[in-house]
């Protein structure tokens, strides 16, 4: 899927970004890392091979990991697929 976002530099440059990766891990760090190096995310939104489009919550990056929060919900969401509802 192809992230693709825009940023301003601490200097007040502007730029426009895209970036490919098959893992959403990994787009969503990139993003982290931008936010965590004192850049401020103006707009950023995935396209997936679908060509379907889905704007993210800038606020949502504040540089802090989400790798292992992810896949916590991954695990929990797995989980409740196989849980039954009554027992």
């Amino acid at each position: 899927m192809w992230l693709y976002f825009s940023l301003c530099y601490s200097q007040g440059k502007n730029r426009s970004c895209r970036l490919y990766s098959n893992e959403l891990e990994h787009l969503m760090e990139v993003l982290n890392y931008f936010a965590s190096s004192g850049c401020r995310l103006l707009s950023a939104f995935l396209v997936d091979n679908e060509g379907k489009r889905t704007d993210l919550p800038l606020a949502a990056f504040d540089g802090l990991p989400l790798t292992s929060g992810m896949h916590g919900l991954e695990r929990e969401y797995q989980r409740a697929l196989i849980t039954p509802f009554c027992e």
